[in-house]
């Protein structure tokens, strides 16, 4: 084999792989997204009970410690 076919034979498998990866990446969200709103995204509507690492802000002193985590 010379160089052109070993670099026309990786070029191939690495085309190959990222499709596979692409198809597989594909059918993991479909799957997540047919379970339904059980999983919580973050940035949902109730947005205040889910500041995990940041207190919030409120002027005069105050921090809202609802959070229990």
């Amino acid at each position: 084999m010379d160089v052109v076919s070993i670099f026309a034979l990786i070029i191939l498998i690495l085309s190959i792989i990222t499709l596979l990866v692409g198809v597989a990446a594909y059918l993991a969200f479909k799957i997540r997204q047919s379970r339904g709103r059980s999983v919580k995204v973050h940035g949902g509507s109730d947005a205040d009970s889910e500041a995990i690492f940041l207190k919030r802000y409120r002027p005069g002193g105050s921090t809202d410690n609802t959070h229990t985590g």
